[in-house]
């Protein structure tokens, strides 16, 4: 038998019985990896209620014919979020940290607890079940998906970050509020079990006490969206690509000093994602270093610049499990990454690229120039990239997993 707080692997063989005594209410919120979940359940006859959390909020169930039932859909909840936002946004002189989130949260989660069923096992985000999670209390195996670090370990990295660079916490998004911590923990206090994407993500959990609750349960992405291109084009420019918020705590301010330090010739650092105002004024010191700033784009254009890129470098100082490296991979990406980015769990070191210390602007600045020296061996690296990605981190690599820990943690 599995144990709960190992990892669930793709081979885990799923038997049928065991399945059919599984019944699970499921809160889904905007992960890619779990949008094919709720599917797969309910075509397994698993699936008894699921709630879904967004802009707005949804409660559905089968409807008998391998299809899902609207039972309810809260509209006044995403007009009142506009507006709470709205007055917030409006207020002077509180800052960036201070948000209503928590007050979003919170509305949401008294909500969906009123739809909480007799099912054997409750599987929800963090942040919007802590009500859910005491309305079945003794009812149900309780799982609280975890999509990061540890929030304290979140939070101390963060603030590490914004000592370095004079950033005052209150102007950082990703300063989290205390009473959002505080949220959380009286969540993984509640639950039975804490899903994480990542060994690092463990890890954190094992450091605050809760290495005997956390599971493992590796994440996959959609690799029929993200492929290579049809033909790899020989191309005159080396071309290093980031995607993911440009911020502090990504240590995007140490990539770009590494590029810096390289000054190569006909080479280009492309980074593609939302710029957070926080690092607005550090961005402009990098001006004239062949340094492209995309924004935020489609999806398709980003396919496509992972696409027209050689090598994919991730150095955030902490991380769950960035879904961006399993798409760039999908690519036909090399990688370097960051070994507190989650990395360890998909790159093998000098296969599909390489894994650095986080803030270590040297060891970075080698390893981009490796790739630079040798681009002839980077073809092989993405072909191995794509291999991983196929083999092991496909959506469908993602539902037998969790479905595995399913089983596992009711059997124990």
């Amino acid at each position: 038998m599995t144990e709960p707080h190992r990892a669930a692997t793709n081979s885990e063989w799923i038997r049928r019985e065991d399945l059919c005594s599984i019944s699970v209410t499921l809160g889904v919120g905007s992960a890619p990896y779990q949008q094919d979940l709720p599917n797969a359940l309910l075509q397994a006859g698993m699936l008894e209620r699921l709630f879904r959390f967004g802009p707005g909020l949804e409660v559905f169930e089968p409807d008998g014919d391998h299809s899902l039932r609207l039972l309810h859909r809260y509209d006044s909840y995403r007009a009142s979020n506009r507006v709470l936002w709205g007055i917030w946004n409006r207020l002077p002189g509180i800052g960036r940290r201070r948000h209503p989130i928590v007050a979003s949260c919170w509305l949401a989660d008294k909500l969906m607890s009123k739809w909480t069923t007799g099912s054997s096992i409750f599987h929800s985000w963090t942040s919007v079940s802590l009500s859910s999670l005491r309305a079945v209390r003794n009812r149900a195996t309780t799982l609280i998906e975890n999509p990061m670090v540890h929030p304290l370990r979140w939070q101390r990295e963060v603030l590490t970050e914004c000592r370095r660079f004079g950033i005052r916490p209150e102007n950082c998004d990703t300063v989290l509020p205390s009473l959002l911590l505080k949220r959380r923990e009286l969540e993984y206090q509640a639950c039975d079990h804490i899903i994480v994407p990542s060994t690092a993500a463990e890890k954190s959990f094992e450091e605050y006490g809760y290495g005997t609750k956390a599971i493992r349960v590796l994440p996959g992405i959609d690799h029929e969206l993200f492929r290579p291109p049809l033909e790899k084009k020989e191309s005159p420019i080396f071309r290093v690509c980031y995607v993911g918020r440009v911020e502090l705590a990504k240590g995007v301010v140490y990539l770009l000093e590494a590029w810096k330090r390289l000054q190569l010739p006909d080479a280009e650092l492309l980074l593609v994602g939302e710029i957070r105002p926080e690092i607005r004024s550090i961005l402009s010191r990098y001006r004239g270093s062949n340094v492209r700033l995309a924004g935020c784009v489609p999806l398709s254009e980003v396919v496509r610049h992972y696409q027209e890129s050689s090598l994919f470098v991730f150095p955030s100082v902490h991380e769950g499990m960035a879904l961006v490296l399993l798409e760039a991979m999908a690519c036909g990406l090399p990688v370097i990454a960051t070994t507190t980015s989650g990395a360890s769990d998909c790159i093998t070191e000098g296969e599909e690229g390489f894994l650095v210390a986080p803030r270590d602007i040297t060891i970075m600045a080698e390893a981009i120039w490796w790739c630079y020296q040798h681009r002839s061996e980077l073809l092989e690296m993405g072909r191995a990239t794509r291999r991983k990605v196929e083999c092991q981190f496909t959506l469908q690599h993602y539902v037998q997993r969790q479905m595995a820990v399913y089983r596992s943690v009711l059997r124990a």
